[in-house]
């Protein structure tokens, strides 16, 4: 028989080309005396069901090898089973295969929140698998096979997500094309480092973020594993936030155990009788060791009740350095514990750190896991591939992405320097001249650094210490980029770019992220930079002056202007709120109050540092 009736994920032409590389002659018809059964957000299997209808395709000259991938992936003779119906097509009946469920072999995938895509995720996967199965052992020679698929598998897993991305992309990849791909990814060594004492130096550091990686990469897809409907995004936006976010909580928990099980195993030190796929095992069994079924169930239950979803995409930069605004073409052995990420590479942590974006960021064009050189490290959430600026936005959540920036700054073992806040701009709304200059000030009070230098006088340091000033770009506020969602795509998107706000460790970034975003919403001003004609340019440059004028001696912001400010953010909040249902109206109303309380409160400070003639503010 060469016709099969198709209901499901099968109806996908997409999907069903992923799986077996073919395309069928295709009808609409109806399966007969069956019923579909599809729960919330997971995918539809049919049962038998006398008098009952499901509408799909009838396709006609399925070859042996289509319906042999095809039973593979429907885990013929467990999950589904292969079975002869009737299908009426074109008023008349004929007989079909057609795969119906076996609902409690079925269960464990829907009780997980499995849909659609991660069912055809995961075929593809074990396709791949098979390849790396196949690398682990010619390349490892471990006596536990599993662990060495787990390490290869961990290694190669920005290769594994490339090519599974690529799956979707190419509606299926070759078999060829997959085993290239596994074979030619090349697996990081410690090799290098015995002839290299400079690097020796600082391989404790490098081989504890190696670690840390791993832990947190094993947790995120655990995570994604067993919490598939908890975790779940939209298409637009980049799949690994919310298990990524779940992970670093639980990490965040769990950091004295992942420091004392590093200790025992003797992995937070450069030992020259360790590989590095050694330091991998030793991370993968610490993150087995931590990963607890309740407090997981936990987190999963505090992020669901915190989410509040928004409309605009957004995303976030995070630099690190121990060096801070001198992390800049530092010089050598001045950082003692990283040497201004000078081996970042070659430790491969771009590759470790890539769910978190992670690279190195020396203020020049771009930088290259082929050259050394020294900057901060850099997280950039959302950002799957650094060359071509290949991004998705990380979420539409305030609070999500908050919460991400502060358990970042947490787990990573480097001192927080800076913060950038990406919106996705309007399309249809053209960016307008602001006339009042201390709108931008307001922004500096909520996100800048603000804080007394050596002699007692207050500064905005951002600006002051020239951490975003430039002698021929000027003062670097905000910026306007694109981004695209992959390599091939001509279609850009627009984002404004914040980069003024300081990177605090523990600081809850929530008010800043709403007020930005209402602003933009309401506002829509132009970008500082990053715009080729910008009608305003002089206006701008006027502003420029004051900002830097201000952040030398700090001024009040007049009480109209704050109070403008908050009206105008009201404006654009309310905006958004009217998409988003009554639980986001009031979440607004909330950060609403609280941005109104620390704009006060900061403005009060200023208004107490000034001498007392001057105190009085109208």
């Amino acid at each position: 028989m060469d016709k099969l009736f198709v209901y499901g994920s099968l109806n996908n032409d997409q999907y069903f080309h992923i799986l077996t590389g073919r395309t069928f002659s295709a009808q609409p018809a109806e399966l007969l005396d069956h019923r579909r059964v599809q729960r919330r957000n997971s995918f539809a299997f049919a049962l038998p069901w006398n008098g009952s209808r499901i509408s799909g395709k009838l396709l006609s000259g399925v070859t042996p090898a289509a319906l042999q991938k095809l039973d593979e992936y429907e885990g013929e003779g467990h999950l589904y089973h292969r079975r002869i119906a009737r299908v009426k097509i074109n008023g008349e009946i004929t007989r079909a295969y057609v795969y119906v469920g076996d609902p409690k072999a079925l269960k464990p995938y829907l009780k997980k929140g499995f849909n659609d895509r991660d069912r055809i995720e995961e075929f593809v996967a074990r396709q791949v698998e098979r390849y790396l199965e196949n690398k682990a052992d010619r390349n490892l020679l471990m006596d536990r096979r599993h662990l060495s698929l787990m390490v290869t598998r961990e290694l190669l897993s920005e290769e594994v997500e490339s090519l599974l991305s690529q799956h979707f992309l190419d509606a299926g990849l070759p078999p060829f094309i997959i085993k290239h791909e596994i074979e030619s990814a090349s697996l990081p060594s410690l090799d290098w480092l015995a002839a290299d004492r400079k690097a020796q130096a600082y391989a404790a550091a490098y081989l504890s973020m190696v670690i840390k990686f791993i832990i947190f990469n094993q947790l995120e897809e655990k995570f994604r594993d067993q919490y598939r409907g908890s975790v779940q995004t939209k298409p637009n936006y980049y799949h690994h936030t919310l298990s990524g976010l779940m992970a670093l909580q639980l990490l965040q928990t769990q950091r004295k155990r992942v420091q004392t099980a590093m200790t025992q195993m003797g992995v937070d030190t450069y030992r020259e009788d360790l590989r590095y796929i050694d330091y991998g095992v030793a991370a993968i069994m610490i993150a087995e060791e931590i990963f607890d079924l309740d407090l997981a169930d936990e987190i999963v239950y505090q992020v669901k009740k915190h989410r509040r979803s928004g409309s605009h995409p957004l995303g976030a930069e995070l630099e690190f350095s121990n060096l801070g605004v001198q992390a800049i073409a530092a010089a050598e052995r001045q950082d003692p514990v990283y040497d201004g990420f000078y081996y970042f590479y070659d430790f491969d942590l771009m590759r470790r750190g890539w769910k978190l974006g992670a690279h190195i960021d020396d203020h020049g064009f771009l930088t290259s896991p082929d050259v050394r050189t020294r900057g901060f490290m850099e997280l950039a959430f959302g950002r799957y591939r650094l060359l071509g600026d290949v991004s998705k936005p990380a979420t539409d959540d305030a609070w999500v992405l908050s919460r991400m920036i502060e358990l970042a700054a947490d787990y990573i073992d480097v001192q927080p320097h800076s913060l950038h806040i990406s919106i996705e701009t309007l399309p249809d709304r053209a960016f307008r001249k602001i006339d009042d200059p201390q709108f931008f000030l307001c922004l500096l009070l909520l996100g800048g650094d603000l804080r007394k230098d050596d002699q007692g006088r207050l500064r905005e340091w951002r600006i002051h210490k020239e951490e975003i000033t430039h002698p021929e770009v000027g003062v670097c506020l905000s910026r306007l980029n694109r981004h695209h969602q992959n390599p091939s795509e001509r279609k850009w998107s627009s984002v404004v770019e914040f980069q003024f706000p300081r990177l605090t460790a523990g600081r809850d970034y929530q008010p800043l992220i709403m007020a930005l975003k209402g602003f933009q919403i309401a506002a829509n001003p132009y970008p500082f930079k990053g715009v080729k004609e910008c009608p305003f340019q002089a206006h701008y440059e006027e502003i420029e002056q004051s900002l830097v004028d201000w952040a030398a001696q700090p001024m009040p912001v007049s009480a109209s202007s704050l109070n403008a400010f908050i009206d105008l953010v009201e404006k654009g909040l309310k905006e958004e709120a009217l998409t988003c249902g009554a639980e986001y109206d009031s979440y607004c109303r909330l950060m609403l109050g609280r941005i109104e309380a620390e704009l006060k409160e900061i403005n009060q400070r200023i208004i107490d540092h000034q001498p007392k003639r001057t105190s009085t503010h109208v």
